[in-house]
Parts: C-alpha cells; structure tokens; sequence
C-alpha cells in the first residue's frame, strides 16, 4: 500500500484547521487538562501561536495524505521541522486518518513515507505527542517502532 504526501492546498486549509481546532481541543478536555468551555479558545490560541503566518509558517510542513489508488485525500499531517535543531528532530504535531479510512494500512503506510519526507529534510529523528487515552494511536506508533521518551501520569481525585 502507498500512500502521497503533498502539500496542502489553500482550499484544503481552512476546514483542516477548524477540525484541528476542535478536535485538539477535545482531547485536552477528555485527558483532564483543560475544562470544556475554555478549550476551543485556548487551541486556537496555541495553534495560532504555532502557525502565526498560517500555510505558510517556515518550518512546518502541512500535509495532504492521499491514496496511490485514486488519489483522494484520506488524511492530513502537520510536521515541523527546523534544519538548525541540533538533534536534527521533526516533530509530529497532528495526524489525521478520515474516519472511514482507518483500519486498513493507511496510518502505518503514511509514517513510512512521512520517515523518508522529513529525511529528504535533514531529519535524524521523528517525535510526537500522543495523548494516553488514545489506545488506537498508541497501538499504531508501536507498532512502526515509537518507544515513549516521557511519560506523564495523573489520578484523578
């Protein structure tokens, strides 16, 4: 299975960072970090911190996933990746899989490619954050050899 990495279009943009938004959010409130009526505020504020020209912001890449087959897009990838960074690190910031999509290679097909991406880049080595409430992802990033770095625990009282 293969998969493209391509870079967003304008038109593709607006309604990935309205999804982001919402869904960063989303998980910040499930993982207890923040309470749910500040949450869309304070993801588009650290998003737009992040990406303060947009599309266009140096060193992050924002990417279309499609599909050898068709073409369609299944996906998205934010990555950043900055050449002066002295460990040579890209960092995952989002990665998305359409819903109607997972379950059938795509996500382990597009971290291979986005490996050889960010290595055309300069990259030694690729990190991420995943939320622990998300098993799914866990279970994806082990499986294409992610090893946890940190680690942080709460209980909830």
């Amino acid at each position: 299975m293969t998969v493209f990495l391509k870079k967003m279009s304008e038109e593709f943009f607006l309604p990935y960072m309205e999804r982001m938004i919402k869904e960063y959010a989303k998980e910040k409130v499930v993982a207890g970090t923040w309470l749910e009526e500040e949450s869309e505020k304070r993801a588009t504020q650290e998003i737009n911190n992040l990406l303060p020209e947009g599309l266009h912001t140096k060193n992050h890449f924002l990417l279309e996933i499609t599909t050898e087959d068709s073409g369609k897009g299944i996906g998205s990838l934010w990555v950043r990746f900055d050449p002066e960074n002295m460990q040579k690190e890209a960092f995952i910031y989002d990665f998305f899989i359409q819903p109607e999509e997972r379950d059938k290679g795509y996500g382990k097909a597009t971290l291979f490619a986005l490996e050889d991406y960010v290595r055309l880049l300069g990259a030694k080595k690729l990190s991420l954050h995943v939320f622990g409430h998300n098993e799914r992802a866990i279970h994806l990033y082990k499986k294409v050899k992610f090893q946890v770095t940190d680690l942080v625990m709460s209980k909830m009282l």
